[in-house]
């Protein structure tokens, strides 16, 4: 994953495939997202893309496969209960589905507003009349590699 923040995690990824888990993503973040399962290299597999907000998303998994999600046009992390990263408990005969939430990360009042501007000025950023240190952090676009799975398996 090419990403402007360091994730101070070791890499993710998939160990096995035995022990299943049943969950729904539940989209609160109040925009679009994208959700992806980190396979077994730690490579990014999109599973769904612009899930709207408030949308559901069922999906069957394993125990030891790990989800992100992302906006969808900006491309910031969204957060599951607090984390970057969602690890599935293992189905124990439950009748029903576990409900993940995926929320907006907390952030500062000065990320906000660079995001903010970020998405509002493609261009040269060192032509706004802006503190000159803030310069480099506008600069910095955010980038995730990702396999599409939703466009490799349609019929």
């Amino acid at each position: 994953m090419s990403d402007s923040e360091t994730e101070a995690d070791s890499p993710v990824k998939s160990l096995h495939y035995n022990r299943p888990a049943y969950i729904t993503f539940l989209n609160r973040t109040g925009y679009p997202i994208d959700i992806a399962w980190l396979d077994y290299r730690g490579n990014i597999v999109r599973y769904i893309k612009e899930l709207a907000s408030g949308g559901v998303y069922h999906q069957n998994t394993y125990f030891t496969h790990p989800w992100i999600a992302w906006h969808s046009r900006t491309l910031e992390r969204a957060s599951f209960g607090g984390k970057k990263v969602f690890q599935p408990q293992p189905w124990q005969g439950e009748q029903h589905r576990t409900v993940v939430y995926i929320d907006r990360p907390m952030k500062s009042l000065l990320k906000l507003c660079l995001q903010t501007v970020k998405y509002l000025v493609r261009g040269d950023v060192e032509l706004l009349e802006i503190p000159k240190d803030l310069h480099g952090p506008l600069k910095k676009r955010r980038r995730i590699d990702f396999v599409d799975y939703t466009a490799l398996y349609r019929h």
